[in-house]
Protein backbone atom coordinates (compact mmCIF):
# COMPACT_ATOMS: atom_id res chain seq x y z
CA UNK A 1 0.00 0.00 0.00
CA UNK A 2 1.05 3.52 -0.79
CA UNK A 3 1.39 6.02 1.76
CA UNK A 4 -0.92 8.05 -0.68
CA UNK A 5 -3.54 5.74 -0.32
CA UNK A 6 -3.79 5.73 3.11
CA UNK A 7 -6.25 6.73 5.39
CA UNK A 8 -7.93 7.13 8.95
CA UNK A 9 -5.48 7.10 11.50
CA UNK A 10 -1.68 6.89 11.13
CA UNK A 11 1.37 7.24 14.01
CA UNK A 12 4.70 8.53 12.76
CA UNK A 13 7.63 7.23 14.23
CA UNK A 14 10.74 8.94 15.34
CA UNK A 15 12.67 8.52 12.41
CA UNK A 16 10.54 10.26 9.97
CA UNK A 17 10.22 13.50 12.27
CA UNK A 18 14.09 13.45 12.59
CA UNK A 19 14.48 13.19 8.85
CA UNK A 20 11.75 16.21 8.38
CA UNK A 21 14.68 18.07 10.62
CA UNK A 22 17.19 17.05 8.83
CA UNK A 23 17.48 18.95 5.87
CA UNK A 24 20.83 17.44 3.90
CA UNK A 25 19.20 14.15 4.63
CA UNK A 26 17.81 12.32 1.27
CA UNK A 27 14.80 11.23 3.29
CA UNK A 28 13.68 14.82 4.24
CA UNK A 29 11.77 15.66 1.41
CA UNK A 30 9.54 12.54 1.93
CA UNK A 31 9.28 12.40 5.62
CA UNK A 32 8.20 16.48 5.14
CA UNK A 33 5.54 14.86 2.83
CA UNK A 34 4.09 12.29 5.52
CA UNK A 35 4.04 15.18 8.23
CA UNK A 36 1.79 16.96 5.00
CA UNK A 37 -0.07 14.06 5.33
CA UNK A 38 -1.85 15.80 8.28
CA UNK A 39 -3.54 18.56 6.12
CA UNK A 40 -5.59 16.28 4.48
CA UNK A 41 -9.21 15.59 5.63
CA UNK A 42 -9.56 11.73 5.49
CA UNK A 43 -6.09 11.77 7.53
CA UNK A 44 -5.96 11.76 11.47
CA UNK A 45 -2.16 12.30 12.41
CA UNK A 46 -0.59 11.16 15.68
CA UNK A 47 2.58 11.06 17.57
CA UNK A 48 3.65 10.50 21.21
CA UNK A 49 5.40 11.96 23.63
CA UNK A 50 7.52 8.71 23.27
CA UNK A 51 8.69 10.06 19.77
CA UNK A 52 8.99 13.43 20.86
CA UNK A 53 11.44 11.82 24.23
CA UNK A 54 13.45 9.89 21.43
CA UNK A 55 14.20 12.62 19.21
CA UNK A 56 16.74 14.50 21.25
CA UNK A 57 19.49 11.59 21.72
CA UNK A 58 19.24 10.97 17.87
CA UNK A 59 19.43 14.57 17.33
CA UNK A 60 22.44 15.88 19.54
CA UNK A 61 24.31 11.99 19.39
CA UNK A 62 26.82 10.56 16.93
CA UNK A 63 24.46 9.28 14.45
CA UNK A 64 22.98 12.67 13.46
CA UNK A 65 26.46 14.55 12.02
CA UNK A 66 27.20 17.53 12.41
CA UNK A 67 25.22 16.50 15.75
CA UNK A 68 22.61 19.11 16.75
CA UNK A 69 23.37 21.80 19.84
CA UNK A 70 21.34 21.23 22.53
CA UNK A 71 19.34 24.14 21.45
CA UNK A 72 18.78 23.55 18.29
CA UNK A 73 17.78 19.97 18.93
CA UNK A 74 14.76 21.59 21.41
CA UNK A 75 13.99 24.05 19.37
CA UNK A 76 13.06 21.12 16.39
CA UNK A 77 11.28 19.27 18.99
CA UNK A 78 9.07 21.85 20.50
CA UNK A 79 8.40 22.92 16.77
CA UNK A 80 6.62 19.37 15.96
CA UNK A 81 4.96 19.49 19.11
CA UNK A 82 3.25 22.73 18.04
CA UNK A 83 2.24 21.20 14.29
CA UNK A 84 -1.77 22.06 13.82
CA UNK A 85 -3.32 19.01 12.68
CA UNK A 86 -0.89 16.73 14.76
CA UNK A 87 -2.14 15.22 17.49
CA UNK A 88 0.67 14.62 20.63
CA UNK A 89 -0.68 11.63 22.33
CA UNK A 90 0.68 11.68 26.25
CA UNK A 91 1.42 7.56 27.56
CA UNK A 92 -0.34 6.26 30.78
CA UNK A 93 -0.42 3.69 33.24
CA UNK A 94 -2.92 2.04 31.26
CA UNK A 95 -0.16 1.73 28.10
CA UNK A 96 2.81 1.10 29.85
CA UNK A 97 0.87 -2.31 31.16
CA UNK A 98 -0.13 -3.17 27.82
CA UNK A 99 3.45 -2.85 26.57
CA UNK A 100 4.79 -5.25 29.27
CA UNK A 101 1.63 -7.36 28.52
CA UNK A 102 3.05 -7.81 24.68
CA UNK A 103 6.63 -7.76 26.18
CA UNK A 104 5.98 -11.05 27.91
CA UNK A 105 4.09 -12.54 24.98
CA UNK A 106 6.56 -11.98 22.57
CA UNK A 107 9.68 -12.54 24.39
CA UNK A 108 10.76 -9.20 24.38
CA UNK A 109 13.40 -7.64 26.16
CA UNK A 110 15.90 -4.82 26.08
CA UNK A 111 15.34 -1.46 23.77
CA UNK A 112 12.83 -3.36 21.92
CA UNK A 113 10.28 -2.71 24.94
CA UNK A 114 9.96 0.77 23.36
CA UNK A 115 8.60 -0.54 20.44
CA UNK A 116 5.75 -2.21 21.93
CA UNK A 117 5.45 1.30 24.24
CA UNK A 118 4.58 2.53 20.49
CA UNK A 119 2.70 -0.38 19.02
CA UNK A 120 0.19 -0.34 22.66
CA UNK A 121 0.01 3.00 22.33
CA UNK A 122 -1.42 2.95 18.85
CA UNK A 123 -3.63 -0.36 19.83
CA UNK A 124 -5.21 1.91 22.84
CA UNK A 125 -6.14 4.37 20.55
CA UNK A 126 -7.20 2.62 17.50
CA UNK A 127 -4.07 3.65 15.32
CA UNK A 128 -3.90 0.75 12.38
CA UNK A 129 -1.06 2.35 10.53
CA UNK A 130 2.63 3.12 11.14
CA UNK A 131 5.03 4.99 9.11
CA UNK A 132 8.43 3.55 10.03
CA UNK A 133 11.50 2.90 8.93
CA UNK A 134 11.98 0.14 11.14
CA UNK A 135 9.17 -2.00 10.04
CA UNK A 136 10.40 -5.10 10.79
CA UNK A 137 10.21 -3.55 14.57
CA UNK A 138 6.55 -3.63 14.46
CA UNK A 139 5.85 -6.94 12.17
CA UNK A 140 3.64 -9.35 13.43
CA UNK A 141 1.67 -7.49 16.02
CA UNK A 142 -1.73 -7.67 15.57
CA UNK A 143 -3.47 -4.74 15.08
CA UNK A 144 -0.33 -2.73 14.14
CA UNK A 145 0.45 -2.21 9.88
CA UNK A 146 3.83 -0.66 9.58
CA UNK A 147 4.50 0.75 6.04
CA UNK A 148 8.18 2.12 5.07
CA UNK A 149 7.41 5.79 3.41
CA UNK A 150 10.86 5.54 2.38
CA UNK A 151 9.92 2.55 -0.06
CA UNK A 152 13.03 0.72 1.15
Amino acid sequence: MRVEELIGRILLDTNVLIYATLVGDPRHAKAREMLAQRNRPDVELFISVQNLAEMYPNLTGPKNQPSDSPELAREKIRSIARLRGLTVLPLTLETVQLALDLCVTERVARQAYFDRQLAALMIREHIPFILTENVKDFAGIEGVTPINPFGV
